[in-house]
């Protein structure tokens, strides 16, 4: 986290359920802000809302996004393939996206 506030980026995590649901993810000690879009309509923006099922409940494809102060979308990653879940890029990756687009 120290390093995305070097590069004066801010983390969010959209989470495509009710607030209480979000609210157990926040209170665990996470040092990033959790969203809650119950009614998919952030999720669906991006393109990656109802994608996948887990058991009985519905769940976002993953995706990661840099957007500029300017609120441009600089670069996305969505989840591919039947295992999409698995399909992040790493911390590392990310970072080096955002020091790329705040340049």
């Amino acid at each position: 986290m120290k390093d995305f506030e070097k590069a004066n980026a801010q983390v969010f995590v959209v989470v495509p359920h009710e607030r209480c649901r979000t609210k157990w993810w926040a209170d665990r000690g996470n040092p990033v802000v959790f969203l809650a879009d119950p009614g998919f309509w952030v999720s669906s923006l991006y393109g990656v809302a109802f994608q996948m099922r887990i058991h009985s409940d519905t769940s976002n494809t993953p995706g990661t996004f840099v957007i500029d102060k300017r609120g441009i979308l600089r670069w996305a990653h969505i989840g591919q393939g039947k295992k999409n879940w698995r399909d992040r890029p790493t911390v590392e990756q990310t970072l080096a996206k955002v020091k790329e687009f705040s340049q």
